[in-house]
C-alpha cells in the first residue's frame, strides 16, 4: 500500500514508499477491489483478483490538480466523487479543454506510454479519486491476470469515450456542438445511476467552448437557442431535457 507525501512537500503527490495495512490503514482513506470494480463497472470475476487489495482515495479541491502535464507517470486514478477537466496547456500560455471526467472515469491513461502526464487534471468540484499505483500494474516481468485485464478494460472504454467526445467536437454547426455535448452528458449521468433529464454541469461555458473549439458566446447562445424552442430549459448550469429526441435531431 502507498501513503501521501508530506505535507512539507506538494501534498498532491505520493511518496513512494510501502506501508503496512496495519498502520496505515483507515477506512474512510481506503478503497476496496469491490469499490473500484463497482467504480469501474467493471464486470470481471472477483474470484479471480486478490481480495484483499486496498486502494488509497485522495481528496482533491475545486481548482486543485491532481497531477500536472508533464509530471512524472504515477499511477492512474479512478473518479469516486465530483467532476474534473484535463487540460492541455502549449508554450504560448493557451490552454484547451480535452475532456471532463465524472464518477467511475479513469484518469492518467496518457501517461503509461511516454512515463510522464499528457494533460493537467483538475478539479470542477471538491473531488475524491482512488489511485491505482504504477509499481503494481506497469512494471516489467509482470503477467496479465484479472486485475490487468479489468484495467486493459477501463483504459479502452477511455478511448472510446474521447473519439466520442472527438465525433462531438468536429460537428459540422458549432451550435449542434452544444446539442450533442448536452446527450452526452445526459448518457454520462445515466451510466451514474443519476437522471439523464434534469442535471447541474460541473464546468463553466468558457469550458464547454474550449472543449467543443467553440467560443464561449457560441455555447451561450446555442443554450438560449434550444432553451427558447423548448427543447432543453436552462438555469445557470441546470439543464432539464425537455425532448430528448428533438435535441438529438436538432440541425441549428
Amino acid at each position: 500500500m502507498y501513503i501521501q507525501a508530506s505535507t512539507h512537500a506538494d501534498t498532491s503527490r505520493y511518496a513512494p514508499m510501502r506501508t503496512p495495512i496495519a498502520r496505515a490503514r483507515n477506512d474512510a482513506d481506503w478503497s476496496s477491489l469491490k469499490e473500484v470494480m463497482d467504480l469501474l463497472r467493471f464486470d470481471g470475476n472477483p474470484n479471480a483478483m486478490p481480495s484483499d487489495s486496498l486502494f488509497r482515495r485522495r481528496r482533491v479541491r475545486s481548482g486543485q490538480s491532481v497531477f500536472a502535464m508533464g509530471q512524472p507517470f504515477g499511477g492512474l486514478y479512478v473518479v469516486r466523487l465530483g467532476s474534473l477537466k484535463s487540460v492541455v496547456t502549449h508554450d504560448d500560455g493557451s490552454e484547451n479543454v480535452v475532456s471532463f471526467s465524472m464518477k467511475g472515469d479513469l484518469l492518467g491513461t496518457d501517461g503509461v506510454c511516454n512515463n510522464r502526464y499528457w494533460c493537467e487534471a483538475v478539479a470542477l468540484t471538491d473531488c475524491e479519486v482512488v489511485r491505482l499505483p504504477d509499481e503494481g500494474y506497469f512494471s516489467p516481468g509482470r503477467g496479465c491476470n484479472e486485475m490487468e485485464r479489468m484495467l486493459y478494460w477501463a483504459v479502452s472504454r477511455e478511448m472510446a469515450k474521447e473519439q466520442a467526445a472527438y465525433a462531438v467536437s468536429h460537428a459540422a454547426k458549432s451550435e449542434v456542438r452544444v446539442a450533442r455535448f448536452l446527450l452526452m452528458q445526459a448518457e454520462r449521468f445515466a451510466a451514474m445511476g443519476c437522471s439523464p433529464r434534469r442535471f447541474t454541469l460541473a464546468m463553466t461555458r468558457r469550458d464547454i467552448g474550449s472543449f467543443l473549439s467553440v467560443t464561449l458566446e457560441t455555447v451561450s447562445r446555442a443554450l438560449s437557442v434550444l432553451n427558447h424552442l423548448g427543447i432543453i430549459e436552462v438555469s445557470n448550469r441546470d439543464i432539464t431535457i425537455v425532448s430528448a429526441e428533438a435535441l438529438k435531431t436538432y440541425e441549428g
